[in-house]
């Protein structure tokens, strides 16, 4: 599934459609390392762009305001920035920004052609993880190579290469090992491997798409979405890809799945037939709960 940018869902024996009727798309959310705020993207005031919400989902709070689809936002360790993606420059490639966790004090940090996006910081916050597409043009045969580049945006460096897509890095707590998904057999997999590029490992083998994969807290669980049984669904399985268990179980399509930093239960969105929105559950997919949607 070349291309795809990111991924997520929960509910166990939940048949049921998730998602709200309000016209409002709200996704790609992440946790603030305290646990008490929410970074996501929405576009219910017209351009996506990032906000922040108390983890109860309340007090929702738009920091950015430009033309076109400012995304995947992530927090630092402190809290007190969030490095996200935007083509505000041009509207036509989409760079790697950095601004104050209130709005302020925006800082571009990359200048490149295409699409680099899906930015992470390391857990010592010396570097930033991101994807990255020579292109915009998406008929060509560009592919998206997995780069780095410090904090302040210096020594940018492509650390993948060859024939495939690599996508969406997530770091492992310790630093040690970086997640990611490619399609270099055809489907998308989850492979992790050290932040240098080497060591590249496949976790499981299998003739479905599995993408968008993090790491729990603790390093022992791996979160991750899969259309494995038919639908894009939110499963878990353990760090050494054995034990795979199955979250969610809707007709709508799950993605993006970040836990909490206690590792006690995992945000998502879903995609309904009116609008996506992000979810909450326990890690074992029980007590499921809108946060975005308009009844909460």
């Amino acid at each position: 599934m070349a291309g795809l940018l990111c991924v997520i869902i929960c509910g166990i024996a939940c048949a049921s459609t998730l998602a709200q009727p309000r016209e409002a798309n709200e996704m790609f959310q992440q946790w603030s390392l305290d646990g008490k705020k929410i970074a996501f993207t929405s576009d219910r005031d017209g351009d996506p762009e990032i906000y922040v919400m108390h983890a109860d989902g309340s007090n929702p709070i738009r920091l950015t305001n430009a033309t076109g689809r400012d995304a995947h936002p992530y927090f630092s360790r402190d809290g007190r920035r969030i490095v996200f993606q935007s083509p505000r420059a041009n509207g036509e490639d989409t760079n790697i920004y950095v601004m104050n966790a209130d709005g302020s004090n925006l800082v571009q940090l990359t200048n490149l052609k295409g699409f680099a996006g899906v930015p992470v910081y390391s857990p010592d916050e010396k570097t930033i993880m991101f994807q990255w597409r020579e292109s915009n043009n998406w008929e060509d045969e560009k592919k998206w190579r997995i780069c780095s580049m410090n904090v302040d945006g210096s020594n940018f460096r492509v650390i993948t290469s060859g024939e495939a897509n690599d996508q969406v890095p997530n770091w492992s707590r310790d630093g040690k090992r970086l997640i990611f998904f490619s399609d270099r057999t055809g489907k998308d997999q989850i492979y992790t491997m050290k932040p240098d590029g080497t060591e590249v490992q496949q976790l499981v083998a299998t003739d479905f798409n599995d993408n968008a994969a993090s790491w729990s807290p603790d390093n022992k669980k791996i979160a991750f979405t899969s259309d494995r049984d038919g639908n894009s669904e939110i499963y878990v399985m353990d760090a050494n890809g054995k034990n795979v268990r199955r979250l969610t179980n809707t007709p709508d399509t799950e993605r993006s799945a970040s836990w909490s930093p206690d590792g006690k239960r995992i945000a998502f969105s879903s995609d309904g037939e009116a609008s996506r929105e992000i979810y909450l559950m326990n890690a074992d997919g029980s007590n499921l709960k809108c946060l975005t949607c308009a009844s909460n």
